[in-house]
């Protein structure tokens, strides 16, 4: 596969992981990312320059070398040791109507709960919470990490040595 496939699909990926259409992505940006080019963005028809994908991860609010990178090479989900959530950039997604971020913020605050964990500002995620997340969210795990990384919601991925 071309990098410009990759990127072609990983970009419409993560939009649709936001639950946002096209026409949505132009609405919501107040029509600085047309519809009609965020498409050919995605179809791999329009050449995409590294500033301009900068800018849309941005506003899609992840980080850059998400477009770049294979999730599945590079997963910490299957670490028993799990992933550290930054529950700041979790609440500050509230506002959107992304079922996805409704559904982690409730677990994690069920979480904190259970542990009378209220730093409030990150949590630890174990093993056996991420497949509780995978049950509530409907999502294998795969999808379950895709999502959490397009969305820019993991403070640190634990390193593996």
């Amino acid at each position: 596969m071309s990098m410009t496939t990759l990127v072609a699909q990983r970009l419409r990926h993560i939009r649709q992981q936001q639950n946002l259409t096209l026409k949505q992505v132009e609405i919501r940006s107040r029509g600085k990312w047309k519809s009609v080019v965020v498409g050919s963005y995605e179809r791999g028809v329009r050449a995409l320059s590294i500033a301009k994908a900068e800018e849309l991860c941005a506003f899609y609010g992840v980080p850059a070398e998400s477009l770049f990178l294979d999730p599945k090479v590079h997963s910490s989900m299957h670490d028993p040791r799990g992933i550290v959530l930054d529950l700041r950039k979790i609440r500050q997604r509230l506002s959107d109507p992304d079922l996805f971020t409704h559904q982690l913020h409730d677990f994690v605050s069920w979480i904190a709960a259970q542990r009378s964990d209220w730093n409030g500002e990150m949590m630890s995620l174990r093993k056996s919470d991420l497949d509780l997340i995978t049950i509530i969210t409907r999502k294998n795990q795969y999808e379950l990490e895709e999502a959490i990384v397009n969305r820019n919601f993991t403070l640190i991925q634990r390193d593996r040595t």
